[in-house]
């Protein structure tokens, strides 16, 4: 659900809001996540009003089978829920590989930049579950990044509906091809995981949008500094 290769820049002297992460091994996920965006008390965002509504029983659900079931019977769940969204969407693929042509390899699902975005987002899911443990706190600090983390796509077409998409694929594949212990269990798991998803997509959103208007100022700051000869302050986003 988010590009592995992101880099935000910033002037170091500026105050620490991205502050870069190390604590997963994994060099995709490293690559996804490498820099985090950390609001100060003063400076909350719109996201910290989204809700987190998984209940206990429904981390427990998510926990369970998330590992030893859905990864088991899909392990490539994330790159073929990809695959099947620039299927539906294939504007979705200039966006990827930001309008630089056709990747030039035979087949998509070897794509080497796909492949690490799917991996890292499996991480991403992973490690919230897992090692997380569906905190809310720690989930939610996790996904505050992947506003940033989206921004170096919005020259190409980004758009927050492509996350619909995603969220749909990924769903329908759960669904129609992972068997659970009983019928009951696998609603239970999908109506759980599709809290999680759409809590991580609401912010990824809500973050995107707001380091959008800060890239949007910015910009006329420039504009405006340019056409008065002045040379302009470095960005705080």
């Amino acid at each position: 659900m988010g590009c592995t290769q992101a880099k935000i820049q910033q002037d170091t002297s500026i105050d620490n809001e991205i502050n870069k992460k190390s604590a997963v091994s994994n060099d995709c996920l490293k690559a996804n996540h490498e820099f985090e965006r950390r609001p100060s008390a003063n400076s909350k965002t719109k996201s910290h009003l989204v809700k987190f509504t998984l209940t206990k029983e429904e981390k427990v659900i998510i926990q369970k089978y998330w590992e030893n079931t859905v990864l088991v019977q899909i392990p490539d769940l994330f790159l073929r829920t990809m695959l099947n969204s620039i299927k539906e969407s294939p504007k979705l693929l200039d966006v990827i590989n930001c309008r630089m042509g056709d990747p030039n390899i035979p087949e998509l699902s070897e794509w080497p930049k796909l492949k690490c975005m799917a991996k890292g987002n499996c991480n991403f899911f992973t490690k919230q579950i897992v090692e997380n443990h569906l905190e809310e706190s720690l989930v939610r600090k996790d996904s505050e990044v992947l506003g940033a983390i989206h921004i170096q796509y919005s020259p190409y077409g980004f758009k927050p509906t492509f996350l619909d998409i995603w969220h749909n694929n990924i769903l329908k594949l759960i669904r129609e091809e992972v068997n659970f212990d009983c019928e009951n269990s696998k609603e239970k798991f999908l109506s759980a995981f599709t809290k999680l998803a759409h809590f991580l997509i609401t912010i990824l959103i809500v973050e995107y949008e707001d380091h959008m208007k800060s890239v949007r100022l910015h910009d006329r700051e420039v504009s405006r500094s340019q056409n008065d000869g002045i040379s302009p302050c470095p960005a705080d986003f």
